[in-house]
């Protein structure tokens, strides 16, 4: 008989504890990807920089607006595949850039084009390598969270090539120049882009929140609801 009545208290205490500790995890994910929405939007503010940021000090210039000149290499281009734009799978065009001044070339993100059904079928990106002179925001290469597909195969001469989340490492491999540990998100001003939605690729503080209300909301219903079975237990014990 007790044991009867204790398992339901358990269970209860154990999906209430549950609820809450959700709550709680979003919230401390809101307080992280705070500072970082910071940063995006005073990003914008900041004035422009003229000169490449060097790799030891990305981190402080994160989404600071970069204004350079040089050309880019429309022979050796790379599609940075598994980018989701409005729901449809595509690519990321990174093009390199070579700096009039300097030995390192710079990855510059054109936006975002439609992948074609047929996975053999690249989109047509090639672009002028006239000399010209870009802006943009500074940003890391996106890191895999759960990868749903590998990138098609690529014959080794061939371009432009499928990437699939690389490291600067293995990009200076496949290019055969020294790059800067960044990539450069081209402005929406500027010609020769695709789609350029620039944001931040993750959840929004604000989302967090959001969720963080809904696990403590059921939080609060199951104790509601634990409350009116207990009331209603106790009455009828009591006729």
């Amino acid at each position: 008989m007790y044991i009867g009545r204790a398992i339901p208290a358990v269970a209860f205490l154990v999906l209430l504890a549950l609820l809450l500790s959700l709550g709680e995890w979003q919230l401390r994910r809101a307080a992280e990807k705070a500072p970082l929405f910071d940063q995006f939007l005073s990003g914008q503010d900041l004035p422009a920089l003229t000169t490449p940021v060097e790799n030891q000090w990305l981190e402080e210039n994160r989404y600071r607006t970069l204004e350079l000149r040089g050309r880019y290499d429309s022979s050796r281009q790379l599609l940075l595949d598994n980018m989701i734009h409005q729901g449809q799978a595509g690519y990321h065009v990174l093009t390199p850039f070579q700096l009039l001044r300097g030995e390192r070339w710079l990855l510059v993100n054109r936006g975002w084009v439609r992948a074609d059904p047929d996975r053999r079928v690249l989109p047509q990106i090639a672009v002028s390598e006239a000399v010209r002179e870009i802006r943009g925001r500074i940003d890391t290469l996106p890191r895999p969270g759960l990868k749903l597909a590998t990138a098609a195969p690529n014959e080794a001469d061939s371009w432009p090539q499928v990437v699939l989340f690389p490291s600067i490492d293995e990009l200076e491999l496949r290019l055969g120049v020294p790059l800067f540990n960044y990539q450069l998100w081209l402005a929406s001003e500027y010609p020769d882009g695709f789609v350029r939605e620039w944001e931040p690729r993750t959840m929004a503080p604000e989302q967090h929140l959001g969720y963080a209300i809904q696990w403590f909301g059921l939080a609060g219903v199951l104790v509601a609801m634990a409350v009116v079975l207990g009331v209603t237990s106790v009455r009828r014990r009591g006729n």
